[in-house]
Order: C-alpha cells, then structure tokens, then sequence
C-alpha cells in the first residue's frame, strides 16, 4: 500500500510545475449512466486519485499558488442518512484527511463558493490568480450531462479575467515515471497475474469453453485477495486468437489448438498486463512451435533493447524487422513486405494505474517508465494466434522484466501442464 506521504509529494512536484498565480481542480468524476437509473461500475478519475489516494465517487481537489504558497482542499460528500442506506458508508472528513494527507476537507456544498473566491478576485485575502488548470480529458463526466470540457466553456465565459489550461499533460509526465512504492505494487499485481495463469494451465482441457476459462482467471484472483481485474481477459482459442482483442469468449476449446491470453490483476490500482499461450492438450505441434518461438525471440529481443534514451517508435521499427525476418526464414511469408498482415499492432505502451497508461509513446524511455513487451504474429489461416507479454521496468542501466517469473519456454510449459488435475 502506498503511503500517504507519496501523494502528498506528488501534490508538490505538480505545485512546482504550474505557474504562480494558478488555481489546479481536479475532479474524481461520477459514473455514467447505463440506462434509467442504473449506471456502469464506477472507477475515480485515475489523476485525481493520483493525487489524493482517494476513490469516493463526486470528490474534488482544489490546489492554489499564489507567491509561491501552498493551498489546498479537498470536498467531499457530507453525512446523508438516506443515501447511506442505499450506497454504503462515506468517508468521513478525518478519514479523507487521513488518506489523503490534506488536512483541508470540507463538503461539496461549498465547493462553488470556494471556487469563486479564488478566480474572481473579489477577496483579496485569497491572492490574485491568472490560470485554472482543469483536467480536460473529453471522457470525465463530473455531473449530470456535465464533462470538464463544458466546464471549462462555461467559466470561460464567467471569469473573463482567468485563463484555463490543461493539467494533463503535467500529470502525464509524473505519472510516466513509477516511484519504488509504485513498483513494489507492480510486483504484487504481477505475483498474483502469475497465480491466476498457473491455475489455468494445471485446469486447461479440451473441450471446455474459454469463458469457463476467463472465470476461472477472476476467480481465483478474486479468492486471493478480492483482487480486480486490470482490463477484460481476453481468452481466445484456435482462430480467434488472430482477433487481437477478441471480445466474446463463447468458444469451445478444441484437441490440438492453442488459447491465447491476455489477462491482469490489479493490486492497489496498479495493473499488471501479461500474455500467454497455452498448447490446449499439453502439447505445442511443431508449427505452433515454429511461430511460438519467433514470438519469443522477439520478445526476449525487446528487453534488450530498452533503455533510457530508446522511444517505444524505435522499439517497434525493430520488432517488424525481427518478425519479418524469423517469418521469411521460417518460410511462413514470402517476402518481408508480408509481415504487416500478420502483426498490425504496438510492441509497447506504458502501464500503470491505467493498462495503457496516459503517456507518450514519443518521448524517449526515462528510468522509471513501466512498459509492455508484446510482439505476436497472427495467422488465420493456419488458425494460430501467438502473443507473448511482459511488463518491463526501464532502469538506469537498461531493463527489468518484472514477469519473470511468470514461465514462457515451450519446454516449461509443456512440463508444468504435465500434472494437470
């Protein structure tokens, strides 16, 4: 668990960043509606519980300079009666306080006025502010039919005397770079990916479906620690693993064939984002060998390759080279032209409180940076989709791979799936 004391020193690094006279709002966000009154899961805004360790759905993060001076709120919810019946305990101001490291915590009721005080300029004892930093990804809905994007529209208008920025991509920048806490939850989120995989290869079977085997996945994640998923499972066999986000595990799992998957569980936040493929009968035929073992080459390549200085762009330009080489002396493509229809995506995106993580994929790897390693090749019409993941700690030196442990070799594999129930 990340220690109050982190978030408080995220809080200054971005302090430092804005410029003096600014006011930073964040907002956790509100879920969206499904249909009627039902609304889907709610998750926090991923910045503002960056910034505050706090998840309560409506919250709100006021951050002010001003001289080079410090303020900061928090609002939250205050105590109804009623809405507890139907949703559960809020956090009361000392527990926000507590988790949070603000000591100011006051109700959303005055958050407005709050608001108001520190961009109009009628108080003097307030300071005098120029900026308002919002987070203005189109996506954060803070109200009903109410996005930060409209928001900024609407004050925009009002107080004419400030000037509204985007705060994302200053969070973006801090949020690139993982802290030892950070990794440390990485770890644990991997350790238990590594659970969830090795109670699949010893139940693996054919003729099961593959959304017995997804359930499998959650289950067991769930039973350890009432763990979450990082995104979805995708659980493809045979042909459907040449779909690379095959969405609809209702297949049934075939004698001969491979299951791909693409799984993660979250620890704290934090997700983890493997791949692996399994031979459906313990057994891996010399052709998925043959492709398997291109993948895994190229992926053992890739952590190689990264390092401080090296961009995810450059990091793809030699993935295509490798694969398109291993694939034209393999004789599986007829020249290296060919590769595009059987590997069409990114090597690598950053991972962190998001499974692709806010970022730029642009900007050349700094120590710190957490990113995927997951060539594949896809060929339908032999049936046979192979990707291959890994979560790469980027170092001073060159590169960690935080999944390790987590077995790829064909002959681990095919030894491990030996004693299955």
């Amino acid at each position: 668990m990340i220690k109050t004391k982190e978030f408080t020193e995220r809080r200054n690094k971005l302090f430092k960043e804005i410029e003096d006279n600014s006011v930073v709002v964040m907002y956790a966000g509100v879920a969206k509606k499904y249909s009627e009154d039902e609304t889907l899961p709610y998750t926090a805004n991923r910045n503002f519980y960056y910034l505050t360790n706090i998840e309560q759905e409506g919250s709100i993060y006021l951050l002010a300079k001003c001289d080079g001076i410090l303020k900061e709120f928090l609002f939250i919810s205050e105590y109804n009666e009623v809405n507890e019946k139907w949703t559960g305990k809020r956090l009361t101001s000392d527990e926000a306080s507590k988790l949070s490291g603000i000591e100011n915590v006051l109700g959303l009721d005055i958050f407005s006025a709050k608001l108001d005080m520190f961009i109009s300029g009628k108080d003097k004892t307030y300071g005098f502010y120029t900026h308002l930093y919002l987070d203005l990804d189109s996506e954060l809905k803070i109200g009903d039919d109410l996005y930060t994007v409209q928001l900024a529209n609407s004050l925009s208008l009002n107080y004419t005397n400030i000037e509204i920025r985007n705060v994302y991509p200053i969070l973006m920048k801090l949020r690139m770079v993982k802290s030892p806490q950070e990794i440390e939850e990485f770890k644990e989120a991997i350790s238990k990916t590594n659970i969830g995989l090795k109670k699949i290869m010893m139940s693996l079977k054919p003729g099961m479906f593959e959304y017995q085997i997804s359930s499998l996945f959650y289950y067991t994640i769930q039973s350890y620690d009432y763990s979450t998923l990082s995104f979805p499972t995708i659980c493809a066999s045979g042909v459907h693993a040449t779909v690379l986000h095959y969405p609809t595990p209702v297949g049934r799992i075939n004698d001969g064939e491979c299951l791909q998957l693409d799984l993660g569980s979250k620890n704290n936040g934090y997700c983890a984002d493997i791949s692996r493929v399994y031979p459906v009968n313990g057994k891996f035929t010399e052709l998925q060998k043959k492709i398997y073992n291109i993948v895994l080459g190229c992926n053992k390549a890739v952590i190689t390759w990264i390092k401080p200085g090296v961009t995810i762009k450059e990091l793809q330009e030699k993935t295509i080279d490798f694969l398109a080489n291993g694939c034209l002396n393999a004789g599986l493509i007829k020249n290296k032209e060919d590769i595009k229809n059987y590997y069409f995506h990114n090597i690598s995106h950053h991972i962190g409180l998001d499974t692709h993580d806010i970022s730029r994929r642009d900007l050349p790897l700094v120590a710190g940076n957490i990113i995927s390693d997951e060539p594949g090749l896809y060929f339908k019409e032999l049936g046979i989709g192979i990707r291959i993941e890994d979560d790469i700690l980027v170092t001073e030196e060159g590169s960690y791979n935080l999944s390790g442990n987590i077995i790829k070799e064909i002959s681990d594999i095919e030894k491990a799936m030996l004693f299955r129930k």
